[in-house]
């Protein structure tokens, strides 16, 4: 599938249409158009998380792990579709920032159920916050109708296994 009426001369930057890079038919790929616009989005979500130290992607983990408490690293994994060693170095870097807490399972020694730090409740909820502002921001560049349909688009091209 291939999207219509975009222009060549697309550039990420002010320089690159200065430049006149022609980006030949990839403006016309639905992956491309969905990856810059995850890029430009992902760009400011990271300046609004930088004062938190935090990253979209460990914002996320944050979340999921607020309202999941007990949750594990393997189900973390699967719930953001990436490998388990993938997983492990965030919830390291969070571990030592004090922001998520570990606890071994009961059932099965070898796991460990995953919580979010009392201490880091503040932070969480500063962070959450912020999101919220940027999300809303982000969100208005689209009628409410446009925001539905971007929504169950998105959801079409994801496939049948989307969340």
């Amino acid at each position: 599938m291939r999207l219509s009426g975009l222009g060549k001369t697309l550039g990420a930057t002010g320089e690159a249409v200065e430049r006149g890079i022609d980006f030949d038919e990839l403006p016309s790929y639905v992956g491309y158009q969905v990856r810059r616009a995850q890029a430009r989005l992902f760009s400011e979500l990271e300046a609004a998380l930088r004062v938190f130290e935090l990253t979209p992607g460990s914002f996320g983990v944050l979340t999921l792990i607020h309202a999941n408490p007990g949750v594990t690293q393997g189900a973390l994994a699967a719930a953001f579709g990436v490998d388990k060693s993938t997983m492990s170095p965030v919830i390291v870097r969070l571990e030592r920032r004090g922001l998520v807490r570990r606890e071994v399972q009961a059932h099965d020694r070898r796991r460990h159920a995953l919580f979010l730090a009392p201490a880091a409740e503040p932070t969480y909820r500063a962070a959450r916050d912020k999101v919220r502002t940027v999300e809303e921001s982000i969100a208005a560049r689209l009628t409410e109708v446009e925001q539905r349909e971007l929504g169950r688009l998105l959801v079409k091209l994801q496939g049948a296994d989307a969340p």
